[in-house]
Protein backbone atom coordinates (compact mmCIF):
# COMPACT_ATOMS: atom_id res chain seq x y z
CA UNK A 1 0.00 0.00 0.00
CA UNK A 2 0.85 3.43 -0.70
CA UNK A 3 2.07 6.20 1.92
CA UNK A 4 -0.91 8.57 2.28
CA UNK A 5 1.25 11.29 1.77
CA UNK A 6 2.95 10.37 -1.63
CA UNK A 7 2.92 11.76 -4.69
CA UNK A 8 0.25 8.49 -5.89
CA UNK A 9 -1.89 9.22 -3.27
CA UNK A 10 -1.67 12.86 -3.10
CA UNK A 11 -1.07 15.03 0.49
CA UNK A 12 -3.46 15.35 3.13
CA UNK A 13 -5.13 18.96 3.45
CA UNK A 14 -3.65 21.41 6.01
CA UNK A 15 -5.96 22.05 8.69
CA UNK A 16 -6.08 25.66 10.29
CA UNK A 17 -9.27 26.39 12.86
CA UNK A 18 -9.05 29.92 12.02
CA UNK A 19 -10.20 28.68 8.31
CA UNK A 20 -13.64 27.23 10.07
CA UNK A 21 -16.98 29.47 10.32
CA UNK A 22 -19.93 28.44 12.17
CA UNK A 23 -22.92 30.80 11.79
CA UNK A 24 -26.48 30.43 13.73
CA UNK A 25 -28.92 32.39 12.72
CA UNK A 26 -26.69 34.42 10.57
CA UNK A 27 -24.42 35.37 13.36
CA UNK A 28 -20.41 34.16 13.71
CA UNK A 29 -20.96 31.97 16.77
CA UNK A 30 -17.30 32.66 18.91
CA UNK A 31 -15.88 32.31 22.20
CA UNK A 32 -15.45 28.16 22.22
CA UNK A 33 -14.03 26.34 25.15
CA UNK A 34 -11.55 23.57 24.73
CA UNK A 35 -10.43 21.67 22.02
CA UNK A 36 -13.74 20.84 20.16
CA UNK A 37 -15.62 24.28 19.10
CA UNK A 38 -18.44 22.16 17.36
CA UNK A 39 -19.29 18.40 16.98
CA UNK A 40 -22.08 16.72 14.84
CA UNK A 41 -23.71 13.33 14.86
CA UNK A 42 -26.81 12.28 12.82
CA UNK A 43 -29.87 10.56 14.52
CA UNK A 44 -29.99 7.45 12.49
CA UNK A 45 -27.95 5.34 10.60
CA UNK A 46 -28.21 5.60 6.63
CA UNK A 47 -28.66 2.01 5.94
CA UNK A 48 -29.59 -0.91 8.14
CA UNK A 49 -29.30 -4.79 8.12
CA UNK A 50 -32.04 -7.29 9.35
CA UNK A 51 -31.53 -11.19 9.00
CA UNK A 52 -33.65 -14.10 10.05
CA UNK A 53 -32.18 -17.38 11.58
CA UNK A 54 -32.20 -19.14 8.28
CA UNK A 55 -29.51 -16.42 6.96
CA UNK A 56 -31.72 -14.28 5.00
CA UNK A 57 -31.21 -10.57 5.15
CA UNK A 58 -32.34 -7.36 3.74
CA UNK A 59 -30.77 -4.40 3.41
CA UNK A 60 -32.39 -1.17 4.08
CA UNK A 61 -32.15 2.79 2.94
CA UNK A 62 -32.75 5.16 6.02
CA UNK A 63 -34.13 8.35 5.40
CA UNK A 64 -34.33 9.88 7.97
CA UNK A 65 -31.31 12.08 8.48
CA UNK A 66 -31.92 14.12 11.74
CA UNK A 67 -29.07 14.73 13.84
CA UNK A 68 -27.63 17.25 16.68
CA UNK A 69 -25.23 19.96 16.44
CA UNK A 70 -23.73 20.58 19.85
CA UNK A 71 -21.52 24.29 20.32
CA UNK A 72 -19.40 24.10 22.98
CA UNK A 73 -19.31 27.89 24.17
CA UNK A 74 -16.72 29.36 27.00
CA UNK A 75 -19.30 30.11 29.49
CA UNK A 76 -17.97 33.55 29.24
CA UNK A 77 -18.67 33.72 25.77
CA UNK A 78 -20.96 36.54 24.56
CA UNK A 79 -22.54 34.19 22.15
CA UNK A 80 -24.40 32.43 25.17
CA UNK A 81 -26.72 35.22 24.67
CA UNK A 82 -27.60 34.41 21.36
CA UNK A 83 -28.27 31.00 21.72
CA UNK A 84 -30.37 31.93 25.00
CA UNK A 85 -32.71 34.05 22.96
CA UNK A 86 -32.90 31.22 20.39
CA UNK A 87 -34.09 29.06 23.15
CA UNK A 88 -36.17 31.20 24.93
CA UNK A 89 -38.19 32.41 21.81
CA UNK A 90 -37.92 28.62 20.61
CA UNK A 91 -36.82 29.91 17.32
CA UNK A 92 -36.29 27.86 14.41
CA UNK A 93 -33.30 28.77 12.70
CA UNK A 94 -30.55 27.91 10.31
CA UNK A 95 -26.93 26.81 10.92
CA UNK A 96 -23.51 26.59 9.04
CA UNK A 97 -20.44 24.97 9.50
CA UNK A 98 -17.66 25.07 7.33
CA UNK A 99 -13.92 24.13 7.04
CA UNK A 100 -11.26 24.08 4.18
CA UNK A 101 -12.56 20.48 3.64
CA UNK A 102 -16.03 20.32 4.99
CA UNK A 103 -19.77 21.90 4.89
CA UNK A 104 -22.38 21.08 7.00
CA UNK A 105 -25.92 22.82 7.69
CA UNK A 106 -29.46 22.63 8.18
CA UNK A 107 -31.90 25.20 7.69
CA UNK A 108 -34.56 23.99 10.41
CA UNK A 109 -32.87 23.93 13.82
CA UNK A 110 -33.84 24.50 17.38
CA UNK A 111 -31.97 24.68 20.86
CA UNK A 112 -33.02 21.84 22.70
CA UNK A 113 -31.89 23.38 26.10
CA UNK A 114 -30.17 25.42 28.11
CA UNK A 115 -27.57 24.05 29.10
CA UNK A 116 -26.40 22.51 32.56
CA UNK A 117 -23.57 25.09 34.05
CA UNK A 118 -21.27 25.23 36.65
CA UNK A 119 -18.55 27.67 38.33
CA UNK A 120 -15.29 26.57 39.62
CA UNK A 121 -11.81 27.48 39.62
CA UNK A 122 -11.57 28.67 35.86
CA UNK A 123 -14.43 29.52 33.37
CA UNK A 124 -16.69 26.20 31.98
CA UNK A 125 -17.86 25.01 29.36
CA UNK A 126 -21.11 25.56 28.06
CA UNK A 127 -22.42 22.38 25.43
CA UNK A 128 -25.34 24.05 23.79
CA UNK A 129 -27.15 20.88 22.04
CA UNK A 130 -29.05 22.36 18.37
CA UNK A 131 -31.79 19.52 17.25
CA UNK A 132 -31.65 19.66 12.78
CA UNK A 133 -34.16 18.17 10.89
CA UNK A 134 -32.30 17.73 8.34
CA UNK A 135 -28.73 17.68 8.82
CA UNK A 136 -26.36 17.63 5.63
CA UNK A 137 -23.03 16.86 5.23
CA UNK A 138 -20.19 17.46 1.90
CA UNK A 139 -16.89 17.02 1.52
CA UNK A 140 -15.29 20.41 -0.01
CA UNK A 141 -12.19 18.94 -1.14
CA UNK A 142 -11.95 16.84 -4.60
CA UNK A 143 -9.26 13.98 -5.34
CA UNK A 144 -7.31 14.95 -7.69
Amino acid sequence: MANANSSQTGLMAEYNAADCTHVVDGAVAFGFNGSDMVSWDWDNDKASLAGDSMGTFVLSDNNKNSGKVTYNLDQESPFNKNLTDLCNANKTFPIDIRSTTEHVWGDHCKVSRIPAGSNGDNSGNRPWVVIVTNLMYERLDSNS
